[in-house]
């Protein structure tokens, strides 16, 4: 199946205030991700409430993830797109 990111603009502006280690942290995590997005190394989670549509995974103890997951099984598509990223109390 194929996948496809996407980022929204809020995803890039949270992206940009990280500090270089923390992204260069999420893009080794991105790979992982890309080949399984429930490797346990992720601690990949649904979430609850107001953001029950979306999932997040674990970049460091504190930052996490946020994004929103769709399936275009007809042509075998899997969309990730990423709306945030950030510390556990700015994200949820």
């Amino acid at each position: 199946m194929k996948k496809i990111i996407q980022r929204t603009g809020r995803f890039e502006k949270s992206f940009g205030k990280l500090n270089t280690k923390t992204q260069k942290l999420f893009i080794r995590k991105l790979g992982i991700f890309i080949d399984d997005e429930h490797s346990t190394s992720l601690k990949t989670h649904k979430l609850k409430g107001k953001r029950q549509n979306e999932y997040a995974f674990s970049i460091t103890a504190d930052i996490r993830a946020i994004y929103e997951k769709y399936s275009q099984k007809e042509k075998e598509i899997l969309i990730f797109k990423f709306v945030d990223i950030g510390g556990h109390n700015k994200v949820y």
